[in-house]
């Protein structure tokens, strides 16, 4: 949580400002309370309480970090207490909002992406469908895919695309300091990717790289591994029709 947002939850959040409004009036203490940097957000002065009472300095604390401070008497535990209670309830609130999000651009990514590659029965065509699927992953990135009857197959044969391949999707944030990584890999910063497999035949890899450092997260892993279950019956198929083709 940054200071902005601990500020609004202190002065103007429609439940948490009002209660911390009670609280101060009951305990009739003089309190600050300020930011993780010491940015004052409330100052309140009045009260009952000796002026030269013992100060305590008591942490606002969400998911380990201090994000702010109260200072004043002893009340000021209690009111720290109560405000990390809230901005934690604060914080869970928003990862569910943000979670449920996720999951309608997810469901909405399916939905996109099975109405595209199954209007077509060609390999480049769906393969071209699902790298720019690929290319839209929250973190940005380029799409790509390698078949292992393309011209790029030799690729997966080592290096960290070669491990994927043959094993399961994966998150690299840092390709220069992984061990696998080959010369050609190296041209990259950070990548995502995920095996294309049905009935245990292994096809390829599709996934989303940058040249730029970027960091990938579960959630990008999730979408790709999504597009890559819905393309990789898809190329089978196309792969089979095109066969017929030419037998034909």
């Amino acid at each position: 949580m940054e200071a902005a947002e601990l500020r609004r939850l202190i002065v103007r959040h429609r439940h948490v400002a009002p209660m911390l409004s009670v609280l101060l009036a009951s305990t009739n203490a003089r309190v600050r309370i300020t930011d993780a940097s010491g940015d004052v957000i409330l100052d309140r002065q009045i009260g009952s309480a000796p002026a030269d009472a013992p100060l305590e300095r008591h942490p606002i604390v969400i998911e380990g970090s201090t994000i702010g401070w109260v200072e004043g008497p002893r009340p000021a535990g209690a009111v720290a207490a109560v405000l990390s209670y809230a901005c934690d309830r604060e914080a869970d609130k928003r990862a569910l909002a943000r979670e449920a999000l996720d999951r309608y651009r997810e469901l909405n990514l399916i939905y996109d992406l099975a109405e595209q590659i199954g209007a077509t029965l060609q390999v480049d065509a769906v393969a071209a469908v699902a790298v720019e699927e690929a290319g839209r992953l929250p973190s940005g990135g380029e799409g790509f895919i390698v078949l292992r009857d393309g011209p790029e197959g030799a690729t997966l044969d080592g290096g960290v695309l070669g491990a994927i391949f043959a094993g399961e999707p994966e998150i690299v944030n840092d390709i220069a300091g992984d061990p696998r990584a080959t010369a050609a890999e190296r041209t990259i910063a950070s990548l995502v990717a995920a095996p294309l497999r049905i009935r245990g035949q292994r096809l390829g890899v599709i996934g989303t790289r940058s040249r730029e450092p970027l960091e990938y997260h579960a959630s990008d892993l999730k979408v790709l591994t999504a597009i890559a279950s819905l393309t990789a019956p898809t190329l089978e198929q196309a792969a089979t029709h095109e066969a017929a083709l030419r037998d034909a």
